[in-house]
């Protein structure tokens, strides 16, 4: 039977997307100064770079993971779902305001910079509104919530991919961010199964590590961006979903045969726009 949950308080969100709104537009007229560290990992040189867009990102991502948290914290049926940790909760709206701080700053016009933000706004606000929503299996609006989050989590998925391979820095780096990456979108897409937190840590960091090893292989293949992007993410999309089915232990011929033809589909796609 499906239950009715109160609304999450409007006031509360209202005034997190208001402040996380105002920094953006505050660090328009702030220039920090830019940091360069050099570092020698595996014998070989690396200059790592600190830029105000970075430090915007990591400002932006603290706030609305702790706007996030208090409000999420007001659901009355919080204490009922032990399983799934608050904090998996505030991955998504922490890596939508990190991207949209980095995209933000890259806007080309004043007009896209204000279109964008107000974009920014509205898409956090809604995020946290279905987070909210997806707390309560049993409440009438989870099944939609949950899906258009996990919609969201493969968007960003592939932006991310995207930006890092597009990056073409050393394969240490875009490596490991994007292991990072696809490990904290794992936990968001596989915490919803009904099995022990560090079985889903497990196989989160399984699905992380064989995404960012991918990379260390596509850094080798004169593709576009958006091409080695959508390759990381059809990776990532079958080795997640292959751990969520193993999960629920409902892996099959059938589920396997299915996201054959759904790799084979992309990669013949990927192969045929790529230079």
């Amino acid at each position: 039977m499906q239950e009715t949950v109160r609304p999450l308080d409007p006031n509360r969100l209202s005034v997190l997307v208001a402040v996380l709104l105002l920094g953006n537009v505050l660090f328009q007229f702030i220039e920090l100064p830019e940091q360069v560290w050099s570092l020698q990992p595996l014998g070989s040189p690396l200059e790592i770079r600190i830029t105000g867009t970075w430090l915007l990102a990591t400002l932006m991502i603290s706030l609305v993971c702790t706007g996030a948290n208090l409000i999420l914290h007001d659901h009355p049926r919080l204490e009922e779902n032990p399983g799934r940790p608050i904090y998996i909760s505030w991955i998504l709206p922490g890596t939508m305001a990190g991207l949209s701080a980095y995209l933000l700053e890259s806007a080309p016009s004043w007009p896209l910079w204000v279109g964008g933000l107000i974009l920014v706004g509205v898409s956090i606000s809604l995020t946290i509104s279905a987070e909210y929503t997806a707390i309560s299996p049993g409440s009438h609006g989870y099944p939609m919530a949950r899906l258009a989050l996990n919609v969201l989590a493969y968007l960003l998925a592939f932006s991310l991919f995207t930006i890092i391979y597009h990056s073409r820095t050393r394969s240490l780096v875009t490596a490991t961010l994007t292991l990072l990456t696809a490990t904290l979108l794992a936990l968001d897409l596989l915490s919803v199964a009904d099995v022990p937190f560090r079985r889903v840590v497990l196989f989160a960091g399984i699905v992380g590590l064989i995404t960012g090893e991918s990379t260390w292989a596509l850094n080798y293949w004169q593709i576009s961006a958006w091409a080695g992007g959508l390759f990381l993410l059809l990776i990532f999309y079958i080795a997640a979903n292959v751990a969520h089915q193993h999960l629920l232990e409902r892996l099959s011929r059938a589920v396997m045969v299915e996201f054959a033809t759904v790799a084979a589909i992309v990669l013949v796609i990927v192969l045929l726009r790529a230079p």
